[in-house]
């Protein structure tokens, strides 16, 4: 196939992100002191959300004070069997929401607060969100986007944190490989976009200002749109990915959101059309990522097109290695090494 497209992830893949991670650590670490506990998240917590599809800080730290509010023990191995039985296709959200309600059950707990704390957990004016989000954009980004007064104080944990993973040649030789005019590329990531500036910040920091961003703020205007939530549309849903591989055209962003939906109703745009005989590579770090891809290839196979979607796992983990090759994903060490195989 001479017709290619690359899809990458940002967190784990293009960028190191300590900064989502050292806020999630400080927000659990928050959170757990003001309900009497003293909690360290380790890095190995951190890789089993992730590796289970829950790449969500916002999500996973909420799941972490519900813990907390059920077995009154920082356990997290009761609460990983119970996602565990949870289809991964199901946004994250909802699997949380289900496994905390049974965990509660079966500890003779009143599930209602724990569950409501995931419940809320993408909701301003909530905890665990509005602690991680000054850390996320800083005290000062915080009270701009917001309008509300900071807490903390604090600068931009992804400005002070984060590192890219993407090297200097391995960013050199894809602006060479897209010079080639049927070549094409795009972000998709759950980073807030939109009003947000997560993705910008990752777009700064590995200098793909110019590469089109597909993200959680996206979702939420699919979400409403054509009404239920962003985790509906989001990664492992089809219409996450297939939106990303429609702006890898140039196409205006709101135009591949809504060609997307359309096309898991059995609506397929011309340009979804055109994607006939390409090879698209999804570089991911987590199984959402993976599932989205697969299932946009599933969908477009299914309506007659010759599209081969590779499935490319990033990560130096075995923990997160593991769940990434049971989603049928090859699996790199870092984002450099996938690309070698690419060009």
């Amino acid at each position: 196939m001479d017709k290619k497209i690359i899809i990458f992830d940002v967190d784990g893949v293009l960028i190191e992100s300590h900064g989502y991670h050292k806020a999630f650590k400080d927000t659990v670490r928050l959170g757990a002191k003001e309900l009497g506990f003293d909690v360290d998240l380790s890095n190995e917590d951190i890789a089993r959300f992730e590796g289970m599809g829950i790449s969500s800080e916002w999500h996973s730290s909420a799941a972490c004070m519900a813990v907390l509010l059920i077995n009154g023990t920082f356990d997290l191995s009761p609460l990983f069997a119970f996602i565990k039985g949870e289809q991964a296709e199901i946004p994250v959200r909802i699997r949380l929401e289900r496994a905390v309600s049974r965990m509660a059950i079966e500890a003779g707990v009143d599930p209602a607060r724990p569950v409501a704390i995931i419940q809320n957990s993408e909701t301003i004016q909530s905890f665990p969100f509005d602690i991680f989000q000054e850390m996320i954009l800083g005290s000062e980004g915080f009270e701009e986007i917001y309008g509300m007064k900071s807490s903390l104080g604090v600068e931009s944990y992804l400005y002070e944190y984060d590192k890219p993973l993407l090297s200097v040649s391995s960013k050199k030789q894809l602006f060479d490989w897209l010079q080639i005019s049927e070549y094409g590329c795009a972000i998709m990531t759950n980073r807030p976009t939109r009003e947000m500036p997560d993705a910008k910040y990752a777009q700064k920091l590995t200098g793909l200002e110019r590469i089109p961003v597909s993200g959680y703020g996206d979702m939420g205007w699919l979400a409403e749109k054509f009404g239920g939530e962003a985790a509906n549309y989001s990664k492992p849903s089809p219409i996450h990915a297939l939106s990303a591989v429609l702006a890898s055209f140039g196409k205006e962003s709101n135009q591949c959101l809504q060609e997307a939906h359309a096309a898991t109703k059995g609506d397929f745009s011309d340009d979804i059309m055109r994607l006939d005989g390409y090879e698209i590579w999804i570089l991911e770090d987590t199984p959402a990522g993976i599932i989205s891809a697969g299932a946009m290839g599933e969908l477009l196979r299914g309506q007659g097109l010759d599209v081969k979607a590779n499935k490319f796992g990033i990560t130096n983990s075995p923990v997160k290695a593991g769940y990434l090759e049971a989603q049928g994903a090859q699996v790199f060490e870092n984002v450099n090494l996938a690309l070698k195989e690419i060009f």
